[in-house]
């Protein structure tokens, strides 16, 4: 009996520990919805705001006026994705956002690309996938970009998302690399070119107060554009 008794306490200190555990965390999920958009349209920083903010996060853009063009994020509910035109610079390959939602960001590799945290947080999960305008350049060799993969289909071609996190004391906590891209297989039939939300792990970065995103690819010409949703990270009380 005493041994039963033993292991009831056991029992109660685990879930008493797990609940405290729980209880000092604040999860924050984002799916940008309460964003304010028409019907296909988007918002770029016209306005030289420099930044929006939800809940704990603040997104960077710079608005480059002589160029009418962007850097950092925007966001979006544009649907295209079959036309290489200006509107596919703000459309998500897979049409709309994630899990059938409306709103969602898309990132623009001009200058940096960043995500501030008021309060330093545990990133969790988020969904990454290609800007129909980078896309239809891999896929078809628009404009000054390379279709992947060449003539042939045997160049070792790839567009890649790094995800740094930096802490308080603006030290590297990780960095996470997404292939929205890949053309390096011998198998040519595993070449790929990320047209779905992806779910992305991003435990491995720790608790952080900055995010930045870095686009690189195989081809200079590649237009460097990723889309953004369903933010998920934690935060002590």
């Amino acid at each position: 009996m005493k041994s039963i008794h033993i292991l009831y306490f056991a029992i109660f200190l685990l879930i008493i520990t797990s609940c405290a555990d729980e209880d000092t965390f604040k999860t924050e999920f984002i799916d940008f919805e309460e964003l304010e958009l028409t019907k296909d349209s988007y918002w770029n920083g016209s306005d030289e705001s420099g930044d929006f903010t939800i809940g704990n996060k603040t997104f960077y853009n710079i608005y480059y006026s002589d160029w009418h063009t962007w850097s950092g994020f925007a966001y979006s509910n544009v649907i295209n994705y079959l036309f290489y035109n200006e509107s596919a610079k703000y459309a998500s390959f897979p049409s709309g956002g994630a899990t059938e939602s409306e709103n969602y960001l898309v990132g623009h590799h001009f200058q940096r690309i960043s995500i501030e945290f008021d309060k330093p947080e545990e990133q969790r999960l988020v969904q990454l996938t290609n800007c129909t305008y980078s896309a239809l350049a891999i896929k078809y060799g628009y404009g000054y970009a390379k279709k992947f993969g060449g003539r042939d289909g045997r160049d070792p071609d790839w567009f890649k998302l790094s995800i740094t996190g930096f802490d308080h004391a603006n030290a590297i906590t990780g960095t996470i690399e997404f292939f929205l891209a890949d053309f390096r297989f011998d198998n040519d039939e595993e070449d790929y070119i990320v047209d779905e939300w992806e779910y992305v792990d991003l435990t491995s970065l720790g608790i952080v107060k900055r995010l930045e995103f870095e686009l690189s690819s195989s081809d200079a010409g590649t237009p460097l554009y990723f889309c953004l949703d369903n933010l998920k990270g934690r935060n002590h009380y």
